[in-house]
């Protein structure tokens, strides 16, 4: 029987939790966790799940778990290997999900452990959406097919150069989140505008995205290519089109700039971090 750990329990950490007994790549009693606080998402999961394992503290989950997920604040994740380092055995495969801090930053602590680094969307919980995977070279052909393959019964996995990992954290990740905030904004000038009610606005706009998503996958088409097939020249939906093109790409460099810049300031705050727990 493989252990699976986790080592903090909030809303991601459950969804993959979740998502591995849903699809049957782990059963509950495969599962071993630990939390500093008894959380909603704890609860809820233990609830449902109560043939799961509890662990003590962090130390019995790397002990007993094949593969452990640390699914804590970045700033966190150093200290934890740094006082675990005595059970952090060469063939225990880590996963950490936090922003801002590599591989690279955990085996400068450990360079014995075999670590990659998982940045997971919630659109996964719909089995869609895109897993991104970065392994550092300690980690074993075993290890990583493990991770690749659970994670490809969620939807789809990319397996890319770490370096690449912020910024295409922004296209899967954080994409939802930005995503629903430009639409949103399309409903509310919508309703300023007409009659329709919340409910009538946010259906239309909803189904649109789902079925624009739908053509771009399973018809394969691009984004130039549906503008094209949609946006008749010297219409009503080239003059929206025509206004995106103008406007948006100062949007979203600026976004692109500001998320980019806060991968680069918590980098700086786990270099430091780093610094004093080598000192």
């Amino acid at each position: 029987m493989t252990k699976i750990g986790f080592i903090g329990f909030g809303s991601m950490a459950t969804l993959i939790a979740s998502k591995m007994i849903e699809t049957k790549t782990a059963t509950p009693e495969e599962i071993i966790l630990y939390s500093s606080s008894e959380n909603k998402h704890f609860k809820a999961f233990y609830a449902k799940y109560p043939t799961t394992q509890l662990a003590a503290n962090e130390a019995e989950v790397f002990t007993k778990a094949e593969h452990s997920f640390i699914c804590k604040l970045p700033l966190a994740v150093l200290p934890l290997i740094q006082d675990c380092a005595s059970v952090l055995t060469p063939e225990r495969h880590v996963i950490s999900i936090a922003a801002g801090v590599s591989t690279v930053d955990i085996l400068d602590i450990s360079p014995q452990l075999q670590v990659s680094k998982l940045i997971p969307s919630i659109t996964t919980s719909v089995g869609v959406g895109t897993t991104l995977i970065a392994h550092a070279d300690t980690v074993s052909r075993s290890n990583t097919n493990w991770l690749e393959s659970t994670f490809e019964h969620f939807g789809h996995v990319m397996t890319i150069r770490e370096e690449n990992m912020d910024i295409a954290s922004d296209l899967t990740s954080s994409s939802p989140g930005i995503i629903a905030a430009i639409f949103e904004q399309f409903v509310e000038a919508t309703l300023r505008r007409s009659t329709l009610s919340d409910a009538e606005v946010f259906q239309m706009i909803n189904f649109s995205l789902a079925g624009t998503s739908k053509l771009l996958v399973e018809a394969d088409y691009t984004f130039n290519g549906l503008i094209e097939r949609v946006a008749t020249k010297g219409g009503i939906t080239a003059e929206g089109v025509e206004l995106s093109q103008r406007e948006l790409p100062a949007f979203f460099d600026e976004l692109l700039e500001r998320t980019q810049g806060k991968y680069a300031s918590s980098k700086k705050e786990i270099e430091a971090q780093k610094r004093d727990l080598l000192s």
